[in-house]
């Protein structure tokens, strides 16, 4: 196990945040730093640090009604399979739960491995859409 902490993120993290992001192009397409911004401006971007260095994030929105829609998490391949992904999902469970919502949503590329990951961790597939490049599946954690 590994020692690190969940936190919000600041601006002052957002080029390791960036370089995170691009080093997933595959999984999370190209995540534009103006947007990563925003979502720091909002406190909805959580970062995983270990020893001041970021090593992991979950991008996400609150809407107005009972729904959280996660738009990204990713971990550093040496820091991953420790705990990182989980303790950012549930920081993000514990403020979901406290602003009154009642789901995380997110859609998942079908091919890609981080889909039994979200099962893994109480996600259930409510079914599947068209995307732009690929199938998606569609996932819902109840809170």
């Amino acid at each position: 196990m590994i020692d690190f902490s969940v936190r919000k993120a600041t601006q002052a993290d957002l080029d390791a945040i960036k370089e995170l992001a691009d080093s997933h192009k595959h999984e999370l397409g190209f995540v534009l730093c103006p947007a990563l911004a925003r979502s720091v401006a909002r406190e909805e971007l959580l970062v995983a640090e270990n020893h001041a260095s970021v090593i992991g994030f979950v991008e996400y929105h609150h809407r107005q009604d009972e729904q959280t829609t996660l738009y990204h998490i990713t971990v550093t391949p040496d820091h991953r399979r420790m705990g990182v992904g989980k303790a950012l999902i549930n920081t993000l469970r514990a403020e979901a739960r406290a602003l009154g919502k009642s789901a995380i949503r997110l859609k998942c590329p079908a091919d890609l491995p981080a889909k039994l990951f979200y099962e893994h961790i109480g996600f259930h597939s409510s079914g599947e859409e068209l995307g732009k490049d690929r199938p998606l599946i569609v996932f819902a954690l109840i809170i």
